[in-house]
């Protein structure tokens, strides 16, 4: 039914300087799941939730803006629930403490839509639980500074109740193509790809890849097969020093849920990757998107 996807960017004081990227969908049987998804959005009318979700593609974010963005909404969430965070982010660098934020978020959120039910969200503004997202979100951007770049389209009042099956997983890859759109992590909580990377003895739950939504990633980088080996590998390795603990969540090795990485969803039509990421640089927000 649809062939393309248009994300339109623009200047966040400027919506009629606009920059359209545009990408021919793939042909695998998951598309139709997402489009799915993505039209419930618009049926809804949700909004794009952070419309500003460039990662090391423009000057926007400073390491010292990701601390004070992070800090600020901790402010705020503490004036709603005094004491809900007891620590500051310093520096982006400090894992521990990113890891102990992003613990917080786990624990009063908590799984997937759980959120809909809690009564804390009931006794206070929408703005609570907004902060709270913001900051997970940002704990992600500070964990990626000046790394590889990559825009997030995400919605986050849409339900995230839609899981993967045994075929979807056949298409997750490790491997990332420049210009593709990746699905993204619906679930909350950390998979086996953060666990291995973060060192985090704070989290709350393991959560593999179980739901979609229609939040996407365009990633302006490659992943080559050998580099995507070499991520499994350690995947693997972290597994089998933990294989207690995955076991007893009720995960063997081989089981499908714990397929690594994502589905592609769509590849950028474009010529050259200098003059692009050069032409991207000059917007910061996430106007639209739409299929054609």
């Amino acid at each position: 039914m649809f062939r393309f996807i248009i994300v339109r960017l623009s200047q966040k004081d400027n919506h009629r300087a606009t920059f359209d990227l545009r990408f021919k969908l793939e042909s695998n049987q998951f598309v139709h799941k997402w489009t799915e998804r993505y039209l419930a959005a618009q049926q809804r009318q949700d909004v794009i939730s952070e419309p500003w979700a460039f990662y090391n593609l423009n000057n926007d974010w400073s390491e010292q803006t990701i601390v004070d963005f992070i800090n600020h909404h901790i402010d705020v969430c503490n004036s709603y629930v005094p004491e809900m965070f007891d620590r500051k982010l310093t520096s982006v660098q400090d894992q521990d403490t990113l890891n102990y934020i992003h613990s917080v978020f786990e624990q009063h959120h908590g799984q997937i839509d759980d959120w809909l039910t809690n009564i804390i969200f009931e006794k206070h503004p929408k703005q609570l639980r907004e902060s709270l997202s913001h900051i997970n979100q940002t704990v992600h951007r500070a964990e990626s500074h000046s790394r590889n770049p990559y825009i997030r389209v995400v919605y986050f009042d849409l339900p995230k109740d839609y899981s993967f099956d045994a075929e979807d997983y056949k298409l997750f890859t490790d491997c990332v193509d420049f210009g593709g759109i990746y699905t993204l992590y619906a679930d909350v909580g950390k998979n086996l790809e953060s666990l291995s990377k973060d060192n985090d003895c704070h989290h709350h739950d393991f959560v593999p890849n179980l739901h979609y939504s229609a939040d996407f990633a365009i990633r302006f980088f490659d992943v080559s097969e050998q580099e995507a080996k070499t991520k499994k590998q350690s995947y693997k390795k972290f597994y089998d020093e933990h294989r207690d603990y995955f076991e007893h969540k009720g995960y063997n090795w081989g089981d499908p849920r714990l397929t690594t990485g994502a589905i592609k969803l769509a590849q950028l039509i474009y010529t050259d990757k200098e003059k692009l990421l050069q032409k991207i640089s000059e917007y910061n927000n996430i106007q639209s998107v739409f299929l054609i």
